[in-house]
């Protein structure tokens, strides 16, 4: 009853409506088909497994209706484990299952209304206005206590436990209640968590306390309950269960087809299609509930329950690992033309999505897109993703807010503030979901954006969802965006000297994004204790560094650097760190370095606030000693490439050096405890071509165009 009502608490009834046509086709169908392809076969088997012919019509029933279900709460665990709550894939899943579900929900009340017609003729009446009763205690008396609850609740703060208890206390008395109208008691504790407000902070208060015992102690046990109740020696002697493996064989094809026709017609490909279809056939445990309450009600013997428990174990474990093999959602990301900044032609604009995941993240961001030098003739659009963890509820939630613009340059800063959070407000009510900090994030991006007047546009947009698929929205919105850099936060923080908070979520995140980006991804780690100010006046001075080892990456880093040194304020420093000893390199990848080096010595001499120079290092302790050697107070930002595949001294050197492979061996030293910095850091990592969809050949000639390829001066 309390894994039951968890569900309905992290269920989110609204995804029905707002999941559009495509969801609730594909929920009806996979509902509809199966039930009518399984009743008929069902009843041809019935005589020969059930011997009262008074519950041959029930178990029919309750058959066809079980096997016709794709459970929310059986799917979402999968996805969730399998990293694909935020695919396109998922989301469909998700709200088709919902829409499935709850149809389904509302045919078996129907049906226990229609079912005490057995027991006398006035007793359907008394059980639809004991069941109108529970229903207008839940959503009429339940409800409005919730939602008291959420108001009264000061943000941030936790729920009261005299509330939780309240609530729990609830959940038995609905149970109790169920069970004696003749439902079941899970009944209403699904009814009763679907009107709770999912996510925090009520909705994520009940599963955290609730969860616990449940998924520790009480789940495990029922599960070796329903073992102990199901024997399977006596498969081989039950003669009706052949019949029996025959219906649930049309069932599972049933729902097959009927997910894979409409998704065919909504233009969804094949493999993907097949793939969602799979998924939709797969059991867990609201099929062990029923299948209990059948063997508990003595509408199915020891045989057939110990057979419906085999096949549903045996369909989950063929049809999860096929669909995930069918569906890989890296395919989405990979793109057709080189995203980076390297590449960006000298009047484009420039797309920069930039991801923080609280305020902290904001001042360092915010100067870093201040030094990328917006201007009419190149502007930058910046798309804002707040990072917040999926907490509560399970289906995970994408926010556009949709911000008022004033077409006066000379906005104020309190119309500005007043602007944003009315777009916020606004936008959370439609999606239902609160977040606090999102109102002072997209504030601060807004006021940057009035102060670039024509220059700089801001796009914000929000992402609930697990750390361990909040890399799909982050890639996703790059594709969609057609951005050139994803600016990711560094997953540690330094808090006091010597000391820095870790946020492993975080970490997972960035190196998911940084494996399969469909453009270049920079790092940011904000090397001052409590972050920077953002500056609010017209000036701007900013001192930039660039440490360039050779290779892709510091091509990268050294062609942003380049176009920040456009800024009037921007002082760029570029060192070059060449071997004293003669090693072997790559020679392609060095012409490449060249070229590009060749332009910038020529832009220093056009501009002073440019400055090239060289360093010769030898070993791991020479390149340390040059690092040291700089004065800390006159630089903000450092930026270096990831990796240094042509350079054998620092893969040699400082291959052994830190544990965050995902910044690189210099960035792991340049934001060690033991580097007392206090710049901020810009790790970048290009584009992989191993991610664009071009052959061989397109690849060679890719790299005779790259040749010839110079960076805006």
């Amino acid at each position: 009853m309390f894994v039951i009502f968890v569900i309905g608490v992290k269920m989110d009834p609204a995804l029905v409506v707002r999941s559009g046509r495509k969801s609730l086709v594909l929920g009806l169908s996979g509902l509809v088909l199966p039930f009518a392809i399984a009743t008929p076969v069902c009843m041809h088997a019935v005589p020969s497994l059930i011997e009262d012919a008074d519950d041959r019509f029930a178990f029919t029933f309750a058959f066809s209706t079980a096997f016709s279900m794709s459970s929310f709460a059986v799917l979402v665990p999968i996805l969730s484990e399998l990293n694909l709550l935020n695919s396109e894939l998922g989301r469909i899943a998700m709200s088709a299952s919902m829409t499935n579900d709850l149809i389904g929900w509302v045919v078996m009340f129907i049906y226990i209304v229609v079912d005490a017609g057995r027991v006398s003729a006035a007793a359907p009446v008394s059980a639809f206005f004991s069941v109108t009763a529970l229903f207008v205690f839940i959503i009429f008396v339940v409800r409005p206590i919730a939602i008291w609850v959420v108001d009264h609740t000061p943000p941030g703060k936790p729920v009261d436990d005299v509330y939780i208890f309240v609530f729990l206390l609830i959940v038995l008395v609905v149970g109790f209640y169920s069970d004696i109208i003749g439902t079941n008691s899970f009944h209403g504790a699904l009814v009763l968590g679907l009107v709770i407000p999912d996510g925090p902070p009520l909705g994520a208060a009940l599963v955290e306390k609730i969860e616990a015992i449940v998924e520790g102690v009480l789940l495990p046990l029922y599960y070796a309950l329903t073992g102990l109740n199901t024997d399977f020696s006596t498969l081989g002697n039950a003669g009706g269960l052949g019949k029996l493996q025959l219906v649930v064989f049309f069932a599972c094809m049933g729902k097959l087809v009927g997910i894979l026709l409409p998704s065919l017609y909504f233009r969804i490909p094949f493999q993907d299609a097949l793939s969602l279809s799979l998924f939709m056939n797969t059991k867990g445990i609201v099929e062990v509930v029923t299948y209990h309450m059948w063997r508990v009600n003595k509408l199915v013997n020891v045989e057939i329950y110990s057979y419906l428990m085999l096949s549903s174990i045996i369909i989950t474990a063929v049809v999860t690992p096929i669909a995930t093999y069918l569906y890989q959602p890296s395919r989405r990301y990979a793109v057709y033309k080189r995203r980076t900044i390297q590449h960006l032609k000298p009047e484009s604009e420039l797309r920069l999505l930039a991801c923080v995941q609280d305020q902290s993240h904001v001042p360092t961001t915010i100067n870093l897109l201040e030094a990328s030098y917006a201007s009419p003739t190149a502007p930058i659009a910046i798309y804002v993703l707040h990072l917040v963890e999926l907490v509560g509820r399970a289906a995970p939630l994408f926010i556009p807010h949709k911000l008022p613009r004033s077409n006066s340059s000379a906005s104020t800063t309190s119309n500005a503030t007043n602007a944003s959070t009315s777009a916020l407000n606004s936008t959370a009510a439609t999606a239902t979901v609160a977040t606090p900090e999102s109102d002072h994030i997209i504030n601060a991006f807004l006021l940057h954006e009035q102060r670039h007047h024509n220059a700089v546009s801001v796009h914000p947009f929000t992402t609930i969802s697990p750390y361990s698929s909040m890399h799909d929205e982050v890639c996703r919105l790059a594709v969609e965006k057609r951005t050139s850099l994803i600016i990711l936060p560094f997953h540690k923080r330094r808090i006091i000297r010597g000391h820095a908070e870790l946020n492993s979520g975080l970490r997972t995140v960035n190196r998911k994004v940084l494996s399969i980006a469909p453009c270049s991804v920079g790092i940011l780690i904000d090397g001052v204790m409590g972050g920077g100010m953002c500056t609010l006046s017209g000036d701007f001075l900013h001192n930039v560094i660039v440490f360039f080892f050779g290779g892709e990456d510091d091509r990268e880093a050294l062609a942003y650097g380049a176009r920040m040194a456009n800024h009037p304020g921007v002082t760029l420093t570029i060192i070059r760190f060449l071997p004293s000893r003669s090693i072997r390199e790559d020679q392609a990848e060095r012409r490449l370095d060249i070229r590009l080096l060749d332009e910038v010595k020529l832009m220093g001499a056009r501009n002073k606030r440019v400055v090239y120079r060289e360093a010769l290092v030898g070993d791991m302790e020479e390149i340390v000693e040059e690092m040291k050697a700089l004065d800390e107070s006159c630089y903000d930002l450092v930026m270096v490439g990831m990796r240094h595949r042509s350079n054998s001294v620092v893969s040699e050197g400082l291959s052994s050096w830190g544990d965050c492979p995902e910044i690189g061996v210099v960035g792991d030293f340049l934001v060690s405890l033991d580097f007392e910095s206090k710049f901020s850091v810009l790790v970048v990592k290009q584009q992989d071509q191993a991610l664009l969809h071009q052959d061989a050949g397109e690849v060679k000639a890719f790299m005779v165009e790259e040749e010839r390829f110079y960076p805006a001066g």
